[in-house]
């Protein structure tokens, strides 16, 4: 006869035995905007930011067009004539080895999550979630015969102004303590607030991606089209001078020293498509 406490402890290795662990996050692998015109995308990402365009994909929204940051990080864009108007964030990316895991952990949250996982155009599995503040939330397996990892070591071009994303801005009307979403669930850890105590209402904070050194940012926006890359520089001045010397008739603003006392250089495209730039380092 099995006792009270055999019976508990039973019923506790089995519920454990139930629960799906999240998978490791291993980075933002890329963000995907619309755009409205091809040119647009050539001219701003290729020319003046100077990432080389690595393929083309398919996709339900129209042909992906993809630029490389380094070999794990991408800026994807799909044309839409009406982008202007429109939300233009598709998706961000965070690569996991183990997506369908990622959709059964997600899934036993108690998150909306497809049905299945499924293969996008360039090869690798994927599905999307939508985050609270109805940004798409992508989770991504580069596979190995996919054409971003079959892209290693190609279209490094050696004018790109970043080598790598730092963090993504991702809109949200409202920045709050212990995101249910990415600090309850997905495990982000608070990186840095404004204020920094933690007895004032929080205006602004970076949470860091679990698994790895990069992170988001949240700041409340009232434009919907808040969501941006933020590329890592060395030196800020080298790189506005770079811009400087390339912008043609793109529009440049000026640096300024941001809540967190590094520099900030914040620019758009002819859609109003933010791209962000930092240093690693506060000013100095």
């Amino acid at each position: 006869m099995i006792s009270v406490c055999s019976l508990i402890l039973l019923i506790t290795l089995t519920i454990s035995a139930q629960e799906v662990q999240r998978p490791a996050i291993w980075g933002i692998a890329k963000m995907t905007f619309l755009v409205s015109d091809v040119k647009v995308a050539h001219d701003y990402y290729g020319k003046f930011l100077g990432f080389d365009e690595a393929f083309t994909y398919s996709s339900e929204l129209g042909k992906v067009i993809s630029f490389k940051v380094n070999d794990r990080q991408f800026l994807e864009f799909v044309v839409d004539k009406d982008a202007k108007t429109k939300k233009r964030l598709v998706s961000v990316s965070f690569e996991t080895e183990n997506v369908e895991q990622m959709r059964q952990y997600l899934k036993s949250k108690g998150q909306s999550v497809p049905e299945k996982t499924s293969v996008d155009g360039a090869g690798n599995e994927v599905f999307v979630v939508v985050d609270p503040a109805g940004n798409p939330i992508e989770f991504i397996d580069l596979k190995a015969n996919g054409l971003h990892r079959k892209s290693k070591g190609k279209f490094l071009s050696e004018n790109r102004i970043s080598k790598r994303i730092h963090h993504v801005g991702l809109f949200c009307k409202e920045v709050v303590d212990n995101d249910l979403f990415y600090a309850g669930i997905l495990g982000f850890k608070e990186l840095w607030r404004f204020p920094e105590s933690h007895t004032e209402k929080v205006q602004m904070n970076y949470l860091q991606i679990p698994d790895c050194v990069e992170n988001i940012e949240h700041y409340p926006a009232a434009d919907v089209n808040f969501s941006h890359p933020c590329f890592l520089v060395e030196d800020m001045q080298e790189t506005i001078y770079t811009l400087k010397e390339r912008r043609g008739n793109n529009q440049l603003a000026k640096p300024m020293v941001a809540k967190g006392k590094r520099w900030l250089l914040n620019i758009k495209n002819e859609d109003g498509t933010k791209v962000e730039f930092t240093e690693a380092h506060t000013i100095r």
